[in-house]
């Protein structure tokens, strides 16, 4: 399963600088290294991010709905 991730994940740091930087130019290593950065920090505020959202969402769809006494 890892081996998958690691493929997708390879080939979206490949593609992606890529497509702003030409991949025989000298500057597409640097591309390459801040689209990797990003994506790091991405996927880090995700992961401790995801939980706090979901329970917010649990928390808002679980409230009692009161009656208006308009």
């Amino acid at each position: 399963m890892p081996g998958w991730i690691t493929d997708i994940l390879y080939a979206i740091i490949n593609t992606v600088p890529a497509m702003i930087v030409a991949q025989d130019s000298p500057h597409f290593m640097l591309a390459r290294t801040m689209f990797v950065l990003i994506l790091i920090v991405l996927i880090v505020c995700a992961i401790v991010w995801l939980p706090s959202f979901c329970s917010a969402l649990v928390r808002y769809f679980r409230k009692p709905s009161t009656p208006d006494h308009a």
